[in-house]
This record gives structure tokens, C-alpha cells and sequence, in this order.
């Protein structure tokens, strides 16, 4: 509450001082175009005044508007009274420009943006709609009935002095002024560089010496000149630059004008007519550098917008785990930040500039997705998951995303992130998934995976072996499940170590297990039987009271080029079949 109190006393305050400014600023400008520009019965040729009040309202909350307006109404009076032959009527006078003022001011705060008049094209046409022809159409027509009783001046004659007056008026000194209140102009000088400060000045002191240099003679026509200087100004400095150059313009040639030098003086023409023609001159030189200024405006903004985002990218990108690199469409590298050195062994710097081919040394995975998917010509973002050469220890995951322009690609940005942490976790997941409690060994689910993995490479011979612990049924009734499971748990060590490395060991459930051997059936056969003789020689179980003997039956099956699994599986289980049927504690090879 005490901060808002405090912002609208600070408001307050800011208002009267407007108005001091209002008034103090406004009686020498009405004064002096009066004097120059009429005969004290009609209206000015020029009238920058309103342009002083329009520029204080638009930078003021609208609770300031009518000490600001009022301030202005007074000033008017004022210049009036002194300026021309006094009557009542001339009170009217003030309220009409005020009138005209505020109607503008409010069009503008109503349309949206007010603190720049000339930050793009759409901004600068509802500047010129409503400061350059609603309102001083308004105040034209106003103003001119009341001339017409005070002075009896003739009515459209006057509309058109006081539109023209009026309009020019507020259109070449409002965003000048504005810029002046706003301290735009010294916080433009401190900011930039000294280099550009020299290069401000130097042709802000051209473009006053050609301007003057071409009003201050009235043998050649050079008044393209300055409106040349003020493109300049337009494209080098934009919108202030330009409104500064406009203003100064106006300045130079309405004083020449009227002392009879410079270009328009070269008519042999009456003084009335030479105001019209600089009027007309001065609407050229605006239609022409608004639409520059605002532009350059427009630019400049979003150069701005765009460094501004780019350095936050950046500033994001250096605390982010997530890489980024950015491709044109040749494959050449043009962009590059974030932990790369970390994902790739390779510093974003040493990767911009780099081609695709390069990139196929280091990361051939990362290469070789991005040609396929340039190839398909699908530009629908694509992820996978590589290991780079540099980082065997990481897993990571890269996004490919095509960049388009107008519906054409252009490029491909790629983003890195490193998924090892959350792959270790996936690998663990599903190793515990295929794994058996009680003995540690592949379960039925992971038999299946392996098996399907050994029948896809068929350049090796693969064998099956099914086991079955003889009468385990027996172990579980006499001495309980606990040390039938330490028997099925010790047995299951004896498997895996019979086997080889290469080989997977499973249990299927209850006392069956599965071999898969990467051998052909003889070799299979030899090392099932030191398998079974491993276990029927030494007691699966002893804790010093008791001691356990046991034995395994064995059946085994190659798998032949034209087998299916379930072929492999059911000869496999009829060998056991038979090893059962003959005694047990026996291997028999499927015939």
C-alpha cells in the first residue's frame, strides 16, 4: 500500500512538473510561429506547439492529462493575447488545440504502443492516422469557425492553413520531443560505442551543414539534399537519429523560408504560396523517412530481442545437460554448445565449422543417422541412443530435428543428453526381470531372449540342454524346502561352472534347467557329462549334521538349420525322457 501511495505521489509530482515545462515551452514556440507565420488574423503556417503538449501526455499517466492540458490552454492565451488583436474569442483558441491534442493523445494510448511513435510500419500508420489526420482535421475545423467569428476569415481557406499547419507540426516534433523528455538521446550517446558516438556526430553536423548550405542560397535547386542526409540518418541512426535530422530540417527551412533564401524562395511567387510548397515539401520528406525510421526501428528492435535471446540461450545452455549442435544444410557444422567436450571428447568451439565427414571420424553413429535422415527427407524430429567412440563409458540419447524455412529445410539441429544413469537403471530392470531369485540364473523369460539371440546368428552351432534334478520331489518331503532350495541353489553353481562364458545357463522353474552351449552336440555332450558327474560325486548339501548326495539328468539337441525352437525344445525333452526312463544320472543326445 505505502509503495503504491508512494508511485502515485511520484506521478503526481511528475505531472506538475510536466506542466511547468508545458507552459514555459509552449508561449515562446506559439509565439514566435505566430508572429512569422501570420498575419496576426489567420493561423500559423506552422504550429510545432501542440506538438510539445502531445509529447508530455504521451509520456504521463492520463490522471496528469489535465494539468498538462490546462497548462497548455494558459500558454496559448498567453501567446494569443500578445500576438494577435485581442478578443473574447481567443480563449477558444486554446481549448480547440488542446482539444486537438488530447484527442490524439488518447487514440494513441488506446491503439497500444505509445513510448516509441516509431517502432515499425503498423505504429507509425496509426501515428500518422490519428496525430496527422484525425485530430487536426477536428481542430482544423474547429479552429476555423472560430477565426471566422473573430476574424472573419474565410472558412475552407482556413481549414486547410490549420490542418496543414497542425498536422506537420505534430508529426515531425512529437517523436523528437518525446525522445528529448525521455533522455533517449543521452542514454543512446552513453551507451554506445566511441566509434559510433563519432559517427553519430559527424553526420548529425552534415547533415545541418547541407541543410543549411541549401536554404541559405536561392540559385540551385538542391533541396533533394537534405532529404538525402536524412535518409542517411534514417538508416545509420534510425528513429532517432531521423527525428532529430526532421526536426532540425523543419527548423532551418521554415526560418530561410520566411526570410526569402533557399530553394522554395526561388519561386518568384507570393509568401503564401511559398508556405504551401515547403508545407508539401516537409509531408515529402516525412512520407519518405517515417516508413525508413520505423523500419530500422523495427530491426534494430528485433536484433536486439534476438541478441538478448541468444545470449540467455547461451547462459541456459552452459548450466544445461543437454548439448546442442546446429548443421546448415551443406552439413557443416555452424553452431555448438553445452557439455560437449564431456559427451563427445570434442569442445563445442573445435566442432563449429566442422562438416558431416569430419563428424564420421569421431561419432560415426551420430553421422550416419543424420545423412539417413537428410535422405528420407522426413522432417519429423528422430531420436535414438549411441555410445560415442571418445566416451565408451556413456549412453547417449540425440534428438535430430529438421530447421525449416517457409517450409523448406535449411538445416538440422541436434540435441545431446546423457542417458547413461537412467540406461544403467533400464539394463538393471530388465536383467532383474530375466533373473531368478533363489539361484541367480536366467529365468524362463530371459531363456527365451537368449534363445532368440542364439538362432539369429546361425554361423555357429548351438546346442540345447535340458536338466532335471533327479527325485527332488523326495528332498523337498524329507527335509523341507529350505534345504531343497540350498540344493537347487548349489546345483545351479555346478551348472554354471561346467559351463563356458560364452554359454547361458537358465532355470526354468521348479527343479528344471536349460542350457544353451555355443557348440556343436559332441562338444555339448562332453561337457554335460563332467556337468552330471560334478554332481553326483560330491553332496549338494552339507551343513556338518547333513549330508545330501544328488544327481541330474541330462537330454540335449542341436539345432538344425531348419528347426524351429519349440522342434528343438520338444527333441531335447525327449532324450531327457529317455535318460529318466533308462535310471537317470545320465546325458543322452537326442537321436
Amino acid at each position: 500500500m505505502v509503495a503504491h501511495l508512494s508511485a502515485f505521489r511520484s506521478s503526481l509530482e511528475k505531472g506538475y512538473d510536466d506542466a511547468i515545462i508545458a507552459c514555459v515551452g509552449y508561449f515562446p514556440l506559439a509565439v514566435a510561429t505566430i508572429h512569422f507565420t501570420s498575419n496576426g488574423r489567420n493561423h500559423a503556417a506552422m504550429w510545432p506547439a501542440d506538438a510539445l503538449i502531445l509529447a508530455l501526455l504521451l509520456l504521463n499517466a492520463r490522471i496528469n492529462w489535465p494539468v498538462i492540458l490546462t497548462a497548455g490552454w494558459a500558454a496559448n492565451l498567453l501567446a494569443n493575447a500578445v500576438t494577435r488583436e485581442w478578443t473574447a474569442g481567443l480563449i477558444v483558441y486554446g481549448g480547440i488545440n488542446m482539444a486537438q491534442t488530447g484527442v490524439a493523445a488518447w487514440l494513441l494510448c488506446r491503439s497500444g504502443r505509445r513510448e516509441n511513435l516509431l517502432a515499425d510500419l503498423p505504429t507509425v500508420l496509426r501515428f500518422v492516422l490519428y496525430a496527422g489526420v484525425i485530430a487536426p482535421v477536428f481542430g482544423a475545423v474547429a479552429g476555423s469557425i472560430a477565426s471566422a467569428y473573430n476574424y472573419g476569415e474565410p472558412f475552407w481557406p482556413s481549414v486547410v492553413r490549420w490542418y496543414i499547419s497542425n498536422a506537420l507540426g505534430l508529426l515531425i516534433l512529437t517523436p523528437f520531443l518525446m525522445a528529448v523528455f525521455d533522455g533517449d538521446y543521452i542514454r543512446q550517446f552513453k551507451e554506445i560505442a566511441t566509434l559510433s558516438r563519432m559517427e553519430m556526430i559527424g553526420l548529425q553536423a552534415l547533415h545541418l551543414i547541407v541543410t543549411v548550405g541549401v536554404f541559405a542560397q536561392s540559385v540551385l535547386p538542391l533541396s533533394f539534399l537534405p532529404v538525402s542526409t536524412t535518409l542517411i540518418l534514417s538508416f545509420r541512426q534510425g528513429r532517432l537519429g531521423m527525428t532529430l535530422g526532421a526536426a532540425v530540417l523543419a527548423a532551418v527551412g521554415v526560418v530561410a523560408t520566411l526570410m526569402g533564401h533557399g530553394p522554395i524562395a526561388m519561386l518568384r511567387s507570393d509568401p503564401a504560396a511559398q508556405e504551401i510548397l515547403f508545407q508539401f515539401y516537409l509531408a515529402t520528406v516525412l512520407a519518405t523517412t517515417l516508413p525508413v525510421a520505423a523500419t530500422v526501428s523495427s530491426r534494430t528492435e528485433a536484433l536486439a530481442n534476438l541478441a538478448e535471446r541468444e545470449a540467455a540461450l547461451r547462459l541456459m545452455m552452459a548450466h544445461s545437460p543437454d548439448g546442442i549442435l546446429s548443421f546448415d544444410i551443406a552439413g557443416d557444422c555452424r553452431w555448438a554448445d553445452g557439455p560437449l567436450g564431456a559427451y563427445l571428447g570434442i569442445e563445442p568451439r573445435a566442432m563449429v565449422g566442422r562438416s558431416l565427414d569430419d563428424m564420421a571420424l569421431h561419432v560415426p553413429a551420430l553421422a550416419e543417422k543424420m545423412l539417413a535422415c537428410s535422405a528420407s527427407g522426413d522432417d519429423h524430429p528422430v531420436s535414438f541412443e549411441f555410445t560415442p567412440l571418445l566416451r565408451p563409458q556413456l549412453t547417449l540419447e540425440a534428438s535430430i530435428g529438421a530447421l525449416l524455412r517457409s517450409g523448406v529445410r535449411v538445416g538440422t539441429v541436434v540435441t545431446l543428453r546423457d542417458v547413461s544413469r537412467r540406461k544403467a537403471k533400464e539394463v538393471a530392470i530388465l536383467s532383474k526381470a530375466q533373473t531368478d531369485d533363489l539361484t541367480g540364473l536366467v529365468n524362463r523369460s530371459g531363456f527365451r531372449k537368449h534363445q532368440r539371440a542364439f538362432l539369429a546368428d546361425r554361423s555357429r552351432p548351438t546346442t540345447l540342454a535340458l536338466v532335471d534334478v533327479d527325485n527332488f520331489k523326495s528332498i523337498n518331503d524329507r527335509y523341507g524346502h529350505a534345504i531343497g532350495d540350498a540344493v537347487l541353489s548349489e546345483i545351479a553353481k555346478r551348472l554354471k561352472i561346467a559351463t563356458r562364458a560364452e554359454d547361458v545357463v537358465c532355470r526354468l522353474g521348479g527343479d528344471e534347467f536349460a542350457l544353451l552351449l555355443r557348440c556343436d552336440v559332441d562338444t555339448a555332450q562332453k561337457i554335460c557329462e563332467r556337468m552330471v558327474a560334478s554332481i553326483r560325486e560330491t553332496p549338494v548339501f552339507n551343513d556338518g549334521n547333513l549330508s545330501i548326495l544328488s544327481s541330474v539328468s541330462c537330454g540335449i539337441a542341436e539345432y538344425g538349420p531348419d528347426m524351429s525352437r519349440e522342434q528343438v525344445f520338444d527333441v531335447a525333452d525327449a532324450a531327457l525322457y529317455e535318460v529318466k526312463r533308462s535310471g537317470r544320472n545320465n546325458v543322452r543326445v537326442a537321436a
